[in-house]
């Protein structure tokens, strides 16, 4: 029973902390430096012209039954 009584308290009290830590009651941080330099990038390569679409070739016409011949 003591066990359970003490390992509720533990987590009480780690919850107690991480609050306090969440809402900032420790000083803050101290303030990073920039890790990251401006580089100065090369120009993309120019992009080819668009092509022009062409029409779409016309579709050959078959018939849909058989021929009366085949019969």
């Amino acid at each position: 029973m003591g066990r359970i009584i003490v390992a509720a308290f533990a987590v009480v009290l780690v919850c107690m902390v991480g609050g306090f830590l969440s809402l900032g009651m420790f000083p803050p941080a101290l303030v990073q430096q920039d890790v990251h330099r401006d580089l100065s990038l090369a120009s993309a390569p120019a992009a080819p012209p668009p092509m022009a679409i062409a029409a779409p070739a016309p579709l050959p016409v078959m018939p849909l039954g058989k021929p009366a011949a085949a019969q």
